[in-house]
């Protein structure tokens, strides 16, 4: 191994540490922001940290600098085949933030009110009002320029028509972002500025709190396993975020034709790459993964497993009858949940035929994300998934109404906050699991390596030939965004469905998800039978289906980022109907006779 691809290696190690770390931090929040929701209550948003009003204008211009000056600069280089793209790329993008610039410009008039005849005329228009004109001028750009490249047949860039053209395009994003930032850091007043970022920065304030905090640890508790647990917890969701691709292959050129990888290759990644993806002759393959594991999905099973230990450790070492009845609980709960786990996920793995996690990913990126061959599956691994990590309605060796707090009871300081973010950090794997699994990886619909190609069957719709650093950048922020969506959605269930009790929980596991995992093992088995028995035919009908499935994602996910930044901008009004306290409900009903102590 050379020194670059250690240093390469530590740095995909840490991206990684530092996703999951934080992203549990988010999820503290939203959990916190939807218990609020629920009790009716002001949420986690007071901690903030205040700016000099220079600092606040200097964090608002020079992320717009720099990318102003990479658009300016990089976009006038030639780069034959992918001059549409860098002409379509920069158009979208000028686009973009010019309408969220102005959705922005317009809530803060209605809040502050206007400055200027421009700031008047924008806050009187209707927020949905941009948006819409904003989707309109996106697919504007999309059919003028294939018309232009298309239809017109623009030379090409050695002849200087395109390069003029995408050197164009690239400024005029850049002076749309250079025009937002200065006029956004031209609105700061000059006085401190409070930032919050709504209420997100509770998630740092709470573990500095938790340092400083006092190390308690019961008497007659064993010390060194008593400390040990902890570190068991959050060690084993560290580890296996190793083996999982958040990103396809990276090519960079052996400049040196040495045949390793060298600092001076990194500064000089492929331009474009083939279909397929695999690296041409000459060129140096880089994995978007730590450890690239044949059995990595073994090895995630395996290392999971240790985290039973820290569990049963926390509770026998913590000398107190609630930390064991915890530990207990918690232990044959995970090994139970455990066996509907593995053997949920095996249709998957008869499927593809491979437990190598970017072979995982690929196939579903070939065929079709793995929800749609397996929806039963999903299903059972969900549920199974939710009672693994201890989440509600499956947190019986936490349950605060029957064991105060379980097999943490006895920790304080950043002994329960290891515990509390090991938990947190599980959760967040075990969305990253399901992503991977079932949601694709880091694979986009019609995005091939190469570029976009919207097809069904032999029929071509669309076509545009891309860079492999913006095909690259897009399947990483594809694989980290998808992992954000389902962390938020599965919030959701914690706050949707009660409590069970502990005999319902194995009964559940046993009784039911069981052998469900075992019937739709046998169906796969069937299914997989007759489609070889269907021959061609069936094969390539079924390739048919899976682009169209491919077409569902691609519209379903524009329309639900539609609703969804619609839903934003036209919040709805809510009414209290139940009152949170009985002071409250005893106000609202025209106050209480005071008694002879209050008059």
């Amino acid at each position: 191994m050379t020194w670059a691809e250690l240093i390469l290696s530590v740095v995909k190690s840490l991206v990684i540490i530092l996703f999951l770390l934080n992203m549990a931090l988010l999820t503290v929040w939203i959990d916190r922001r939807q218990s609020a929701m629920v009790q009716d209550r002001v949420g986690p948003n007071r901690a903030v940290v205040y700016l000099n009003p220079h600092v606040a204008r200097v964090l608002l211009v020079a992320p717009a600098i720099l990318v102003a000056a990479v658009f300016s600069i990089n976009w006038w280089h030639p780069a034959r085949g992918i001059e549409r793209a860098r002409v379509t790329t920069a158009l979208e993008l000028a686009v973009l933030v010019g309408w969220i610039s102005l959705v922005l410009l317009c809530s803060h008039v209605r809040k502050r009110g206007a400055d200027n005849a421009f700031e008047r005329t924008v806050g009187e228009l209707d927020p949905r009002h941009i948006f819409y004109g904003g989707l309109l001028l996106h697919l504007l750009v999309l059919v003028v320029v294939s018309v232009l490249f298309d239809r017109l047949h623009l030379p090409y860039y050695d002849k200087g028509g395109v390069q003029w053209g995408a050197g164009l395009s690239g400024a005029l994003a850049a002076m749309v972002m250079m025009f937002s930032a200065f006029y956004a850091a031209s609105k700061v007043p000059d006085e401190k500025v409070g930032l919050r970022l709504a209420g997100l920065l509770h998630g740092v304030a709470d573990p500095l709190k938790l340092i400083w905090k006092e190390d308690l640890r019961p008497k007659n508790a064993d010390r060194l396993l008593f400390a040990l647990a902890p570190l068991l917890a959050m060690f084993p969701a560290l580890v296996v975020m190793g083996v999982v691709p958040f990103g396809p292959t990276l090519c960079f050129e052996d400049v040196n034709r040495s045949g390793a990888l060298e600092f001076g290759d990194l500064l000089s990644l492929a331009g474009t790459i083939n279909r397929t993806g695999v690296c041409a002759a000459g060129q140096l393959p880089v994995s978007l993964q730590v450890a690239d594991l044949d059995v990595g999905l073994l090895y995630i099973f395996a290392i999971t497993g240790t985290g039973i230990i820290g569990a049963a450790l926390a509770g026998w070492a913590s000398d107190s009858k609630f930390a064991l009845l915890g530990g207990l609980r918690a232990t044959s709960q995970m090994v139970s949940y455990e066996v509907a786990l593995g053997l949920a996920i095996v249709p998957i793995l008869m499927v593809t035929g491979t437990l190598h996690m970017k072979e995982l990913v690929d196939w579903q990126a070939q065929n079709t994300w793995g929800i749609f061959v397996q929806p039963f599956a999903f299903l059972l691994f969900l549920t199974a998934l939710v009672a693994e990590t201890k989440r509600v309605p499956f947190d019986q060796p936490e349950g605060e109404s029957e064991i105060v707090a379980g097999y943490f009871l006895e920790y304080s300081g950043m002994k329960f906050g290891l515990f509390f973010a090991g938990e947190y950090a599980e959760f967040v794997f075990s969305s990253v699991l399901l992503t991977t699994l079932f949601f694709g990886g880091y694979h986009l619909p019609f995005l091939d390596p190469d570029g976009i190609r919207v097809a069904f069957g032999s029929t071509m719709v669309y076509e545009l030939p891309m860079s492999h650093l913006a095909v690259s950048l897009l399947q990483v922020a594809a694989f980290f965004g998808k992992v954000i969506v389902v962390v938020f959605l599965q919030v959701f269930i914690r706050w949707s469905l009660p409590r069970f009790r502990y005999d319902q929980l194995m009964k559940l596991g046993w009784t039911k998800l069981l052998p469900l995992a075992l019937a739709n093992i046998v169906l796969t088995a069937l299914v997989m039978l007759g489609v070889e028995a269907g021959g061609e035919s069936l094969s390539g009908a079924l390739d048919v289906l899976f682009d169209i499935s491919q077409g569902v994602i691609a519209v379903g996910g524009l329309l639900a980022a539609v609703a969804l930044v619609t839903w934003l901008l036209e919040p709805q009004s809510t009414r209290r109907l139940v009152h949170s306290t009985s002071a409250r409900f005893a106000n609202a009903a025209g106050g209480v006779k005071p008694t002879q102590m209050q008059a």
